[in-house]
């Protein structure tokens, strides 16, 4: 009943639920208990089966219908504040030629590499990460503008510049062979 119910049993109990970032239990007089829960608002995708929550707090995604769009973040989950910031800064340097950053990950040697919404992977290496970027973003338009095929893969490990491949071009349709009777 009303009087047996412990509140603090009850706001352990939901305060457990995946999506629930905090709960507060309280009765009200003279037979009511109140349950607030403040959900976790995903932010992005975190390795293969977790989230990310607006607030920075990992939290699990099975059995969730998740927002489209969410990026794909992934890191050691004692490194959470620096995936966020450099996605935070990449999604800046590419903003300007129309591009979004799709996925950011962080390897556990350290090393960092990108996703971008064109599909271009981005090996980004595990020095100067913020510099490279800033770099090739600043370089991509004009790269861009002067291939007619869409750009696979840009590795920026190189310590002066960074090597790029291309998609192959699309295979010219075979010219119809005539088949006369001579």
């Amino acid at each position: 009943g009303f009087f047996a119910v412990r509140l603090e049993d009850a706001q352990a109990a939901v305060a457990k639920l995946p999506w629930v970032e905090r709960a507060e239990v309280r009765k009200r007089w003279p037979d009511v208990v109140e349950v607030r829960i403040v959900e976790h608002r995903p932010f992005a995708r975190w390795g293969k089966d977790r989230l990310l929550s607006e607030h920075g707090q990992l939290f699990p995604a099975a059995g969730t219908t998740l927002p489209k769009n969410l990026p794909q973040l992934d890191g050691p989950d004692s490194r959470v504040s620096e995936v966020v910031a450099l996605y935070n800064e990449s999604r800046v340097l590419f903003m300007p030629g129309g591009i979004d950053v799709r996925g950011l990950s962080l390897d556990r040697r350290g090393s960092w590499s990108l996703q971008l919404s064109d599909g271009t992977q981005v090996m980004v290496g595990n020095s100067e990460a913020r510099l490279r970027l800033t770099r090739f973003a600043r370089m991509l338009p004009q790269l861009l503008s002067q291939k007619q095929l869409p750009l696979a893969r840009a590795d920026l490990r190189y310590t002066n510049g960074f090597a790029l491949s291309w998609t192959a071009a699309p295979p010219r349709p075979a010219a119809p062979q005539s088949q006369g009777n001579t």
